[in-house]
């Protein structure tokens, strides 16, 4: 029997082949060779957002996890995507399954609006999420970018004090501005590293959400 872990994902998360169409290298091994690359398939990303980020596996784990804690107390919402995918091998169309599922959850005692408070709970359980998460990342820029820039503010000022020895001390100051220049590289790629972190997450985040929002608008076209 599945974890509730596991039963989220499956109610979230589908994997897909992604097309390669980028031109191969002269060392690439023919397209008949290469296995397919595997991505969660995801919305369509919002157009016109700078890096808006993607979902990764690490991220959709913690969101999924607290997704998991929640479901706990409250499970209304998960039940009806479950018995949404339980239609999915029958040839309905959206409004079919929506519908039916929805009956079967009527059946049950739920209501639209129990069905649409439940979808809105998960929502907020991700919400609380963004919001450790927004913390967690102000901290680590302050920790790892304004400390470098510090680092460089002190080593340049250490290599002003020292011109007036130039003829004694120029290979200390060659040797100082390698490690400024080290310093500078690491700060990009500390700086990096944070926003593809940080687009990651909303990438992960968005995409929860926009299945969730998807249903929510799908609850007041499709049932009554």
């Amino acid at each position: 029997m599945s974890s509730l872990i596991d039963r989220i994902k499956s109610l979230f998360l589908v994997e897909v082949p992604k097309s390669d169409t980028s031109a191969p290298s002269d060392m690439s091994p023919p397209e008949s060779q290469k296995p397919p690359e595997r991505t969660v398939e995801t919305d369509k990303e919002e157009e016109g957002e700078l890096n808006p980020g993607k979902p990764s596996s690490e991220f959709l784990s913690i969101l999924i996890n607290a997704m998991k804690a929640a479901a706990e107390k409250e499970s209304v919402y998960l039940d009806f995507k479950q018995n949404i995918k339980s239609l999915n091998h029958l040839d309905f169309d959206q409004k079919t399954k929506y519908e039916t599922a929805f009956a079967i959850a009527s059946n049950r005692g739920v209501d639209k609006e129990a069905l649409m408070k439940s979808a809105r709970y998960f929502l907020t359980v991700l919400d609380e999420e963004q919001n450790k998460f927004d913390r967690t990342l102000g901290s680590q820029r302050q920790l790892r970018i304004n400390n470098k820039k510090e680092e460089i503010k002190k080593l340049r000022d250490e290599i002003f004090a020292k011109q007036s020895e130039i003829e004694k001390i120029q290979e200390e100051i060659r040797q100082l501005e390698q490690k400024i220049s080290t310093e500078k590289q690491e700060l990009n790629d500390q700086r990096e590293k944070i926003e593809k972190t940080a687009a990651d997450f909303k990438g992960s985040l968005r995409f929860l959400k926009s299945k969730i929002k998807k249903d929510l608008e799908n609850f007041n076209d499709y049932l009554d």
